[in-house]
């Protein structure tokens, strides 16, 4: 058995896999999601999102991939979106709606006039169960986001993409128990982290101001209770 990567090159790796799968250059995005958001509901926002991009045809996940699936997010209330403009989902509990994919020229007229989000990300809880209650504590898959420094925009995209991309490429399964958990850091080099690595099916990653990646969201089969 060949011993696992060092973590850079699993980050590497990952961060590969995702330029591949999505086929263009950022900067040839042309379709983008509008997301509402009401109030931050970090569990409401995932089931959202999982059920939105559930409903996306193949033409159109396939122009989300080729987007990097590229989200817009503005402060606004479901409830208020007409039959001129319904929203293509509904979070739940109504914290948040889903629009698009849309050309990123041309996006919902009422788009220009929401703020976009900004702020400061309030404290979170550590561990939520997002879907799967009755199912047994070691099923499903455990997705940690590291929160540490982050506003509240920075971690509405980094978990979204996370969340969308994870079921566009049928990593995240529909109606697959998931939970979430909200930590400080993901250091790939600390031993809770690197020993999650090898069975990651997903790690989200940018590039540090130093050039080493920086893993923002890890997506892991949830670990046994002993």
């Amino acid at each position: 058995m060949s011993a696992p990567a060092p973590p850079r090159a699993a980050l590497a790796r990952f961060a590969e896999e995702r330029a591949a799968w999505a086929g263009r250059a950022p900067q040839d995005a042309r379709h983008t999601v509008l997301v509402l958001l009401k109030a931050l509901d970090p569990a409401d926002l995932v089931r959202g999102a999982r059920a939105f991009a559930g409903t996306l045809s193949p033409q159109e996940a396939e122009d989300w991939r080729h987007a990097w699936t590229r989200t817009v997010f503005r402060f606004g209330n479901p409830a208020n979106l007409t039959a001129r403009t319904p929203p293509r989902a509904v979070s739940p509990s109504g914290t948040a709606a889903w629009l698009g994919p849309y050309e990123a020229a041309h996006p919902p007229g009422f788009s220009r006039l929401l703020k976009p989000v900004s702020g400061r990300l309030p404290t979170l809880d550590g561990r939520l169960r997002v879907d799967g209650s009755g199912a047994p504590p070691s099923a499903g898959l455990t997705l940690r986001i590291a929160t540490a420094g982050l506003s509240l925009a920075d971690y509405l995209v980094h978990l979204h993409h996370t969340v969308a991309e994870a079921v566009l490429r049928q990593i995240l399964p529909a109606g697959a128990p998931l939970r979430l958990v909200h930590c400080p850091d993901l250091d790939p080099n600390e031993p809770d982290v690197s020993v999650r690595l090898p069975n990651a099916v997903y790690a989200r990653t940018t590039a540090a101001e130093n050039g080493e990646p920086k893993l923002h969201t890890l997506l892991t089969p949830t670990e046994p209770v002993s």
